[in-house]
């Protein structure tokens, strides 16, 4: 089986205060064989994250950069998909769902590749679910 990880996943797996019991417990679980896998819009989002835990002061810099070394020991598979095509199927999902066109790329690849979506948010997960996609619990 692999698994979608979300923003709001990582950030309760890597930033001090979102920690997470049941989100280590899912990730703990993942088998060196199965994928953790993310879109490329997780860069960007994950770096918003970032950049707000600076604007809110809740971080100083120095702290907030040592956080990249942990993503990069998640070890994800980046997927590149793109195109109108893609962007349509996103739309679709958007419109069918009342989600965001990100939280839209996480449910078009755990769909597309079969895998487990893992969030923290409540309307991805409902999303999922009415998708037919499996979210971690």
């Amino acid at each position: 089986m692999d698994y979608v990880y979300d923003s709001s996943f990582v950030g309760s797996l890597i930033v001090p205060d979102e920690k997470n019991n049941r989100s280590e417990k899912i990730h703990a679980a993942i088998g060196k064989d199965e994928k953790i896998l993310i879109p490329q819009l997780f860069w960007y989002e994950i770096t918003n994250v970032f950049k707000n835990l600076l604007r809110r002061k809740r971080y100083p810099h120095n702290e907030v950069i040592l956080f990249f070394p942990e993503i990069a020991a998640l070890g994800f598979t980046v997927d590149y998909e793109s195109g109108i095509g893609y962007c349509q199927k996103l739309l679709h999902l958007c419109n069918d769902y009342n989600i965001s066109s990100y939280d839209a790329a996480y449910l078009e690849l755990a769909a597309r590749k079969k895998a487990v979506l893992c969030t923290l948010d409540d309307n991805l997960k409902l999303a999922a679910k009415k998708h037919g996609v499996t979210a971690a619990k």
